[in-house]
């Protein structure tokens, strides 16, 4: 839903065909017929083609996930 909102307010002189089918397909994932994975795919590369979000790298898991093993835990001799 939030999706179909920020498609409406969008200014209508700045709309084009990748818009249209950004909003077709999200009400159509809203209303049940299509699915919630092809409206993001739609809108995403509406909101990468008008500038709204940026194609930036996804870090791959093992960059940011937890150190498996590390042990974080400080000594102190006393």
């Amino acid at each position: 839903m939030d999706a179909i909102e920020f498609l409406e307010e969008w200014p209508v002189e700045r709309r084009g065909l990748l818009h249209a089918a950004a909003s077709e397909t999200c009400c159509s994932a809203y209303d049940g017929g299509k699915s919630v994975e092809a409206a993001h795919k739609t809108f995403r590369t509406w909101a990468r083609r008008v500038g709204v979000i940026e194609d930036v790298p996804v870090a791959p898991s093992w960059m940011t996930g937890p150190k498996i093993g590390a042990d974080h835990s400080v000594e102190t001799d006393a």
